[in-house]
Parts: structure tokens; sequence; C-alpha cells
């Protein structure tokens, strides 16, 4: 590996902390990365790390969802009914829907803020949307793995844990995977103001649409697949 490509690593590797720890300073430095990738001729300026963390935490996103729908009532699903190909195949579609609507919010993201009386790029627009699944991508890998090892597949049924152990480290999962939630909402009203340079409010009102292209995305995908199995049936 040369020397630039490890300095570009550890460059990457610290944007992402100030990400997590002072989004302001960190989401800056991720749009001065990509000012100076595009001025070298480098395609994609933002690099491929947005497409990558979305990924990721858009797979995150999903395996919460399977925890607290199974809480909330809104799945259900036994023990015996659990299979690690469909697990698989559920995390992989989290994780595309979320790229899709990464790049749909790369559309109509610059025309909303515009519409708000700020300017920004649909570049730095999926920058922000990469950066903001940070917290996610730390589940993927911290929580996830311990949930597996402690729990095991009864993590994502809706059946009751017998273990007081796995009960009280299912309670705690749960409330760490929305804090985690809560906090890439966080990450990206902060790198919206960063990428727009506006207060807030109207970053808030960005992170409404955002919000709205993936239920857009998630939406679409349980239409086409509940009129595809009315097709097959």
């Amino acid at each position: 590996m040369s020397t630039r490509t490890t300095a570009g690593s550890t460059r990457l590797g610290l944007t992402f902390r100030s990400i997590l720890l002072r989004p302001d300073q960190g989401f800056e430095a991720a749009l001065t990365i990509a000012d100076e990738r595009a001025s070298d001729g480098l395609s994609p300026d933002e690099g491929y790390a947005p497409s990558v963390l979305t990924a990721l935490g858009g797979a995150a996103l999903m395996a919460t969802w399977l925890k607290v729908g199974g809480l909330a009532g809104a799945r259900e699903i036994s023990r015996g009914d659990f299979s690690w190909i469909n697990l698989g195949v559920a995390l992989a579609l989290g994780g595309v829907l979320a790229v899709i609507a990464m790049f749909l919010w790369g559309r109509i993201g610059p025309a909303t803020f515009r519409s708000l009386h700020a300017t920004t790029s649909r570049r730095d627009l999926r920058i922000v949307w990469g950066g903001a699944w940070l917290p996610q991508v730390l589940g993927m890998f911290i929580l996830l793995p311990l949930d597996l090892l402690i729990i095991g597949p009864e993590t994502f049924s809706t059946d009751r844990l017998a273990d007081p152990l796995s009960t009280a480290w299912a309670a705690f999962s749960i409330a760490v995977s929305v804090a985690l939630v809560v906090w890439s909402l966080y990450l990206f009203v902060k790198g919206s103001e960063a990428a727009a340079e506006t207060r807030a409010l109207r970053s808030i009102a960005g992170l409404v649409v955002g919000a709205l292209c993936l239920v857009a995305m998630v939406a679409g995908f349980v239409v086409g697949a509940v009129a595809l199995s009315r097709t097959l049936a």
C-alpha cells in the first residue's frame, strides 16, 4: 500500500471520527476532501465511502426494524420459521433501498433546499447522507454480533425469551438501536447545516424530505412484492 493511500485512509478514518463526535467539523472536512478529489480529477468526487456507509447503514436499520417491529406487534415470526437466508436477504434489501434513496435524495435535495432559500449540491447531500449512517454502521458491527452471540436467532423472532439474561440484553439492544437511529437523524441535520450553510430548522425540513425518500423506496418495494405475490398465487 502506498504512503499516499495510507495517509488517505488515515484521514478518512479521522474524518469519520469527527463526524461522530464533532459533526460540524467532521462534515466540513468530508466536503473539503470531496473538493480536493474534484480538483485532482478523481471520480466520483465524494469517493465510494458514502455509498458503502449507506448500504451498511441501511442493513443495520433493517436489523433494527426486525427487532423493534416484533416488539411493536407489526410483525410475527416464530423461532421455527426463522431462516438465515431470509435474514441475509432482508439485510441486503435494506442496504439496496438505502442506496437508492440516497441517489433519489441527491436528485431532489438541492431543489428542496432552494425552496428554503439555501443552496447545496447533489454531491454534498450524498456525503451528508452517507455520513449520517455512521452510528448505524457501528451498530451493525458491534451490536448485531453480540445479539446473535447472546440471544441467537431469537433476536429476530417474536417468541418470548425464557432466559433472563437474553431478555435483559434484548431490551438493552433495542434501546441502543433506537438511540443510534436518533443519533443518525441528528448527524443528518448537522450535516445538512454544513452542506447548505443553513440553520437547523431548514435542515430539519430537509430531513423530513430525505426520510420520505427512504419511505418511498420501502413503500414501492412492498407494493411491488404484494402485487407479484398475487400474480404468482
